[in-house]
């Protein structure tokens, strides 16, 4: 190691390592129960993936509705892998976080009949996603974020990113990582650390998060010990591929669907009615997904290799209600979708997986708990609209709560913090790559990992296509991690030194975040879901009527487990 880069020490009752909704409301929480809080971002806080949730989230706020109706209605339509007990906490906990998000300022459109104005997302038997039109995401931020600022007893610990976890006899004391704004790197003991630093979209050369989110949090769980459930299922999305001015956009398509747009291939066919008679655009979001790739897999793709999403029959008043933000954004960029249909292929939009929870957050690892998208079980196969923020509000603030008091346990029983400290084999991996002139940049092999899943990993899979890329993510982490080197730029300072050593370091989880997932699909000989086999084209409840477990084996390796579904009964009072 370098000695004129420094290391920080850092102690608090609880580390929250992640600065989105889940995070948020986790390190609110810890505050109020009077633990010493650290909430460590890689961004600004709040931030994260919760911008990207547009058209609204779901509660079971109607005068029609209920909990109990919200709960069949996710596991009808979820994917069949849904931990039931994860979701019947989701639908009633959110209840009361609508009313607290109300009371901190939250701006939901309420009708003329004084009730909020909820809309209807398919899978729904009711309306029920509260909304600020297709701006949700960004009020729940603005609101969180505010709160968060005014809230001087949380540490707010931003431009940093944690490497790694550290344990000690079994449980997790603490993490360290990069600090990248000071160029240094950063040790933070801690008696409980929660994990909530989005999905693994990141890894997909065409998503729609922030930079940032490289699915660190499954990495740094599955390093220690806490099994990956379902990583399998992505939930990808409609993204826009032309007009060129709009491209890797996210236009929001279940809004378009909800105003009335249809999806037609190149031959003009709307063809999701060849594909489900009944429902066409009205079908799951896996469904429709599917359908967009095996016409695109036909040939049947428009000429920059998407599908086109055609709302030029729909009414100027009905997108304007509907998807006024999309409807201003691309008509700033010189596109008025109610004249030129937006061709869109699917991109990496949220992970249905994640770490393995229980009701409170907490993971078989103690000392570790994990909310957000970094958690599993709550989504399944597949996630109705509506679902992403709602579960991370939630399960953040389930995950705040209980750490909080474990963290109040442990000071009763010991006299501080356990000791957390870099081991010497990282301090020895993070020298060399800062000495090292010669090998591949680390940028060219974060950008080969992110085209690798990107043209093997995506929506259709086959077992040719795993394979290869398993044996590459592999080969990338026995020769180009370990080879790797930093932009010479690096030596210029501090803060570009910080950016590339943490540019690295997601290089190295992103190459294994690579393999778990070819490591899953593979395995997987079905098609369910969200995951579809080219080879296996048919579900197959016989065999695969389970939920995939992975976890960290011996030297490296990935030990794989299928678990039986539970029984939906499970959820009921």
């Amino acid at each position: 190691m370098r000695p004129e880069v420094p290391v920080l020490l850092h102690e608090a009752d609880v580390l929250i390592i992640g600065g989105g909704a889940a995070g948020t409301m986790a390190a609110l929480e810890c505050a109020g129960a009077g633990v010493a809080t650290i909430q460590v971002t890689k961004g600004r806080a709040t931030s994260g993936t919760t911008t990207v949730a547009r058209g609204g989230f779901a509660a079971a706020m109607g005068r029609d509705d209920s909990p109990e109706l919200h709960l069949q209605d996710v596991l009808k339509y979820g994917g069949e892998l849904i931990d039931p007990e994860l979701a019947r906490v989701w639908v009633y906990d959110i209840v009361d976080v609508v009313r607290d998000l109300e009371s901190w300022g939250a701006e939901f459109i309420y009708g003329a009949d004084g009730q909020l104005d909820l809309k209807m997302f398919p899978n729904h038997s009711r309306a029920r996603a509260c909304h600020h039109h297709d701006t949700t995401g960004n009020m729940i931020t603005k609101v969180l974020s505010k709160k968060l600022r005014a809230d001087g007893r949380i540490e707010k610990h931003s431009l940093t990113a944690v490497v790694d976890l550290v344990k000690r006899d079994g449980r997790v004391v603490g993490a360290w990582g990069v600090d990248y704004q000071k160029g240094a790197l950063a040790i933070y003991r801690a008696q409980q650390v929660i994990l909530c630093t989005g999905g693994g979209s990141g890894l997909f050369y065409v998503n729609d998060n922030p930079p940032q989110v490289t699915g660190d949090g499954y990495v740094l769980g599955f390093r220690a010990g806490v099994p990956l459930v379902g990583i399998e299922m992505i939930d990808f999305q409609a993204m826009c591929c032309s007009p060129k001015e709009l491209f890797g956009f996210a236009p929001h398509p279940t809004g378009f669907i909800n105003a009335g747009a249809v999806f037609r291939n190149r031959e003009g066919e709307e063809f999701l009615k060849r594909y489900f008679p009944d429902t066409a655009e009205k079908s799951t979001r896996s469904e429709v997904i599917l359908a967009m790739a095996k016409e695109i897999h036909a040939g049947r793709a428009g000429s920059t290799g998407g599908i086109f999403m055609d709302a030029t029959k729909v009414p100027l008043k009905i997108i304007q209600k509907q998807i006024p933000h999309v409807y201003k954004t691309c008509l700033h960029r010189g596109i008025d979708i109610t004249k030129t249909p937006l061709e869109v292929a699917p991109g990496s939009h949220t992970w249905l997986g994640g770490l393995k929870i229980d009701v409170d957050g907490k993971t078989p690892v103690d000392g570790l708990l994990a909310a957000g998208e970094t958690a599993g079980g709550i989504h399944g196969g597949n996630r109705i609209g509506g679902s992403a923020l709602a579960a991370s509000l939630v399960f953040g603030r389930r995950a705040g709560r209980t750490a909080a008091a474990l963290a109040k346990e442990a000071r009763v029983k010991s006299a501080g913090p356990n000791d957390a400290a870099i081991p010497e084999s990282e301090r020895a991996w993070l020298a060399a790559l800062m000495r090292r002139d010669s090998g591949p940049f680390q940028s060219d092999v974060r950008m080969n990992c992110r085209m690798l899943a990107h043209n093997k990993l995506g929506p259709i899979r086959q077992e040719r296509m795993l394979k290869e890329a398993l044996a590459e993510y592999e080969r990338m982490e026995r020769e180009d991690v370990p080879a790797m080197r930093l932009d010479d730029r690096a030596r210029s300072s501090d803060k570009l030194l910080g950016e590339e050593l943490e540019s690295a370091c997601s290089v190295r989880n992103l190459a294994l975040l690579g393999r778990i997932l070819a490591t899953a699909a593979l395995k997987r000989t079905e098609s369910r879901g969200a995951h579809f086999r080219l080879d296996y084209p048919d579900t197959d409840d016989l065999h695969w009527s389970v939920v995939t477990r992975l976890q960290s084996g011996a030297n490296g390796s990935i030990e794989f487990h299928p678990d039986p579904i539970k029984n939906p009964s499970a959820a009921v009072a």
